[in-house]
């Protein structure tokens, strides 16, 4: 019995041996396969990398990776499941938005593309009083104090009554350049079908050409309100029979630093500007991820490859 128990003992040791060899050579001769590049990039932070001024994926915390925001105050937020790890949650019952304090990177914006991920049910109309998830939803705004509007303004629009399956997103902005006599451009994205599912989102302008270019899902928008082309006093017409010129180098004036996430400036208690609480507007109810701010124009290879590596998880 003796001599069977040290055999068995003796196979046991080789046969470990032999797998942990075996083991070895394996992770040593086959490396891990990479991902596959999209579009020339291996991660959605390697586009336009230079150009990208502010980050916040909301995975637990309103951190800004390039900390161009911060010192944020708090008002209810909360967090949900997202499309990278975890995502801002609005509330159509309680008010719910973030302050946050801004560099000059950010209120000296001329060129900029801002891209986001957005999961929410339809506006609802404000029916004459406030409440909140009624009206106009504000997702994002650039503070002035001194003005009813911020420098630039992004929100979910009043409802269209004859497409109630109609997303209506619109970006406002206020060019104080001199010179400037129409001031305040604006133009909405009618994204249809995409009610309480993730869609991506980018708007770009290009100083260059007075252009404003919008983007679902890596795509160029057409289903748009308002012109794409941008003057700074009234064309007369869509040829611009009146010679004006075109909006050009944005300016932000009046700003004082600091930002609102998931709210309108005039929203918040108490209000960040001179105005007050309007019927017609309320903070976000949705859901929102991977908000990026750059300093440039994305091209539409750069959206569309942002678009694949962020569904990618990357």
């Amino acid at each position: 019995m003796k001599k069977n128990k040290s055999i068995f003992l003796l196979s046991l040791v080789l046969a470990t041996t032999v797998f942990i060899s075996c083991e070895d050579s394996i992770d040593k001769v086959n490396s891990p396969i990479p991902y596959e590049s999209i579009g020339g990039y291996d991660s959605s932070d390697d586009v336009a990398a230079t150009h990208l001024i502010s980050k916040l994926s909301f995975d637990g915390n309103l951190t800004d990776s390039k900390n161009n925001i911060t010192a944020f105050e708090e008002m209810n937020v909360a967090y949900a499941e997202g499309v990278k790890g975890n995502a801002y949650r609005g509330s159509s019952s309680v008010a719910r938005y973030a302050i946050g304090n801004a560099t000059a990177k950010i209120t000296s914006l001329n060129d900029y593309s801002i891209s986001f991920w957005m999961n929410t049910a339809n506006t609802v109309p404000d029916g004459g009083s406030p409440g909140q998830g009624k009206g106009a939803q504000g997702i994002f705004s650039i503070v002035r104090p001194t003005e009813f509007w911020g420098a630039m303004n992004l929100f979910l629009e009043n409802p269209d009554n004859a497409n109630p399956n109609r997303l209506r997103l619109k970006l406002g902005v206020e060019n104080g350049r001199t010179g400037v006599v129409w001031k305040s451009q604006s133009i909405i994205m009618n994204i249809d079908n995409s009610l309480n599912t993730w869609v991506h989102v980018v708007l770009a302008y290009d100083s260059k050409t007075s252009t404003i270019s919008c983007y679902t899902n890596g795509a160029i928008s057409t289903n748009l309100s308002g012109n794409t082309l941008w003057y700074a006093n009234n064309p007369g017409g869509a040829d611009n029979p009146n010679n004006a010129p075109k909006y050009g180098v944005f300016q932000m004036t009046g700003t004082n630093g600091k930002v609102v996430f998931g709210n309108h400036q005039f929203e918040t208690t108490p209000p960040l500007n001179n105005g007050s609480d309007q019927a017609w507007a309320t903070s976000y109810a949705g859901l929102l991820d991977e908000f990026r701010i750059y300093d440039v124009a994305l091209a539409n290879n750069e959206v569309a490859a942002l678009y694949k590596l962020e569904k990618d998880k990357r």
